[in-house]
């Protein structure tokens, strides 16, 4: 019988003490589209956070700054941009991606969501590059093939 095995090119990253890992398929041109769409819906959350913590203010103007409603209605503001973008990590780098980036924090705050970011980004562009590197010699006109000596 023959057989044909194609190399995916998943790469395992490390993220935390344990040894536990996230995977990142860099031959898979939809997890670049989607990695983007994450970074962009990030910004834009924190966009719309922003304005909306604006809003919060007008409406609890005439309350004093320690008001118990409008202390919850901010955190549940914030909490709910962390968990959407969370979300969409554990949907895009595997189950759990943020349990093993994040560990021991239930719900990152923006601050380590964007930590994450700045790390990872670096790397996809390495491991981007060595593909692209990796293409180039596959499919350089000047190669002959595997068969030619």
């Amino acid at each position: 019988m023959d057989k044909l095995r194609v190399d995916s090119g998943i790469k395992n990253i490390e993220v935390n003490d344990a040894g536990e890992y996230i995977s990142i398929p860099i031959s898979d041109t939809a997890f670049y589209e989607r990695f983007g769409s994450i970074m962009k819906n990030f910004e834009q959350k924190e966009t719309e956070y922003n304005q909306k913590v604006k809003e919060l203010s007008e409406k609890h103007k005439d309350k004093p700054k320690d008001d118990v409603d409008m202390i919850v209605d901010g955190i549940n503001l914030y909490s709910g941009l962390c968990k959407d973008t969370c979300a969409e990590l554990d949907k895009l780098f595997g189950d759990e991606c943020c349990r093993k980036v994040f560990v021991g924090i239930e719900n990152p705050s923006v601050e380590l969501i964007g930590d994450f970011f700045e790390q990872i980004t670096p790397l996809l562009r390495q491991y981007a590059k060595e593909r692209n590197q990796k293409i180039d010699l596959m499919y350089n006109r000047n190669r002959k093939g595997a068969r030619s000596k």
